[in-house]
This record gives structure tokens, C-alpha cells and sequence, in this order.
């Protein structure tokens, strides 16, 4: 998955071996089942996790999450994520529209909707 994509784009950095991931990655399904709208990707970020293994552990949340494994890490270090369990949210190209540690469904489902308010605002007022 290319990064920044062509529409807007939620991240969710994880590691299997993270307890409190598991609920994330379900959040992040849950959401992409009621908004196909961005694109949703999972994000890897432990060196030793086979790509099985990752489809494996996303498999039970059922959703069809794309994933990366980010075992060079770029990703965590382009984006300055610190913390295993962030969810962030890009528009379409690649600025940072949200960054939330941990969301539920409703919490990532408003910061949605805000970014993609303001993506209209500057739509209307001819911002890019």
C-alpha cells in the first residue's frame, strides 16, 4: 500500500505481542465495516513477526485490513509514532489529520468526520 495514497488513509501500529492491540485492531475493523470511505492499513512494527503471523492475528478481527510490516522502521520513524497502539489518520496527501492512542470506534469514527469536514472547508475556500 502506497503511503500517501490517493484518498485518505487510517494507520494502526500494532505488534502481536501487544495486549492491548488486540482491541485496536478490532476498532479498526469495526470502523472499516461502517465507512469503507479511507483506506485502512495495519501496521507491523515488530522486527520478528512473519507476514503469517500477522494475517493470522488480523484474520480474527474480520475485516479485510491491509497490513505492513514496518521491520526497518520507517514508518514509526516518519510518522514519530511512540507508542504501540496508535491509530493516525491521513488525508490524501499524507498530512497527519489525527493521531490517537488507543481509540475506540466512536472516537475514531469523529475524527473522521472532522477531517473530512475540513477537507470540505478548504475544498470551498480553495485550500489544498
Amino acid at each position: 500500500m502506497p503511503l500517501p495514497g490517493s484518498k485518505p488513509t487510517v494507520l494502526f501500529f500494532f505488534a502481536i505481542e501487544c495486549g492491548a492491540c488486540v482491541p485496536g485492531t478490532q476498532v479498526l475493523a469495526e470502523v472499516q465495516r461502517s465507512s469503507l470511505r479511507p483506506a485502512y492499513a495495519a501496521v507491523d512494527i515488530a522486527p520478528n513477526e512473519t507476514v503469517d503471523e500477522i494475517r493470522e492475528f488480523l484474520a480474527g478481527d474480520g475485516a479485510a485490513l491491509g497490513f505492513a510490516s514496518d521491520s526497518d522502521t520507517r514508518l514509526i520513524s516518519a510518522y514519530r509514532i511512540s507508542q504501540v497502539s496508535t491509530a493516525m489518520g491521513l488525508n490524501a496527501v499524507g498530512t497527519e489529520a489525527f493521531r490517537a492512542v488507543e481509540p475506540g470506534a466512536a472516537e475514531l469514527q469523529t475524527a473522521l468526520a472532522v477531517a473530512r469536514r475540513a477537507k470540505r472547508s478548504r475544498m470551498k475556500t480553495g485550500q489544498t
